[in-house]
């Protein structure tokens, strides 16, 4: 399929989901109206539902994961890509008992020191509290983006702007936004009463007019879970990139629904990478998708291991289970 044009995503039929085999190419074609027909390459590192999972687990057989490796990763694909930009669909956190606070202050670090552009957290991530939560992005400088997260008493979103732009080469501009399902149950002991969740497609529909006129290409963190996801997609076709959080939303193979390209990872041992060729207008031109797995291959980056050594971690899960037991 490398090199053949298709009619116009942003015109394709909804009736239909395809589903594209890992690694192979996909290409579309068309013009959303004047502009540069010059091509930009366009790189997306994804993860999602991490869920505490900061270690590696230090064994002998499949020795993946580890926020350590997921620097070392990022930071190689900023020197092989110029356009790249770094996104995570939340639960971040973990419920487990003995999971702790300093666990969640090296998550956020290693998060901002990844250089994530957009972070929209899930309903684990407010297990120490919505105050706590606005006080780490703040310390960090991580951007919590969460469009229909608002303040219960002034009805504005929690995090300040609904969304965030990007500025990539050529002048084209990336517009994320992220959203956490209304549907969503939150465990019984984290404190709802400051904020609310709003209706996702009411907020999402009340954006889009601005986001349509300031954005060339339209990304969502979609923190709805993957069948919610699709059928979000289905239901507002606008976006051009949907990637998921919530319930381990693994997707081995690329999701393609109408216009819009649906991806998830998670668990800490992967992450998701798109690459794609944009025209002037922000069309796609091609891309290719591929899973990535933190392996033994790639090494811990110094500076999350200093972050271990500052909050007094270790650094693999076989460590931690020996200094518990």
């Amino acid at each position: 399929m490398p090199g053949s044009r298709f009619e116009s995503l942003r015109n394709c039929s909804l009736a239909s989901l395809l589903v594209l085999a890992m690694l192979s190419p996909f290409s579309c074609g068309g013009d959303r109206g004047s502009g540069r027909q010059e091509r930009v390459e366009l790189a997306v590192v994804f993860s999602s539902d991490l869920l505490g999972l900061i270690r590696s687990c230090g064994c002998a057989v499949k020795d993946n994961g580890g926020l350590g490796r997921r620097a070392t990763y990022i930071e190689k694909a900023r020197e092989r890509y110029p356009n790249l930009i770094v996104l995570d669909a939340g639960d971040a956190l973990s419920l487990d008992l003995s999971y702790s606070q300093d666990e969640a202050e090296l998550t956020w670090d290693a998060l901002a020191l990844m250089g994530t552009d957009a972070f929209t957290p899930g309903e684990i991530d407010f297990i120490y509290g919505l105050p706590y939560l606005k006080r780490a992005a703040e310390r960090t400088g991580l951007d919590m983006i969460a469009a229909n997260i608002v303040d219960a008493e002034t009805g504005r979103p929690v995090f300040g702007s609904p969304y965030k732009i990007v500025e990539i080469e050529g002048g084209l501009r990336v517009g994320i936004v992220g959203v956490l399902d209304d549907a969503i149950r939150f465990p019984g002991y984290i404190d709802q009463s400051p904020f609310r969740i709003e209706s996702v497609d009411k907020t999402l529909e009340s954006l889009l007019p601005e986001l349509k006129r300031e954005a060339d290409f339209l990304i969502l963190l979609s923190h709805l879970g993957r069948e919610r996801s699709i059928a979000l997609a289905s239901r507002i076709p606008d976006f051009d990139l949907v990637i998921v959080g919530h319930g381990k939303p693994l997707i081995k193979q690329l999701v393609q629904e109408g216009k819009t390209i649906v991806a998830a990872t998670g668990m800490g041992q992967y992450l998701g990478k798109i690459e794609l060729e944009l025209d002037g207008s922000g069309n796609y031109i091609e891309g290719r998708y591929s899973l990535v797995t933190l392996g033994a291959d790639i090494a811990v980056h110094p500076r999350v291991k200093d972050l271990f050594d500052y909050y007094e971690l270790e650094l693999t899960e076989k460590e931690e289970m020996k200094r518990k037991h």
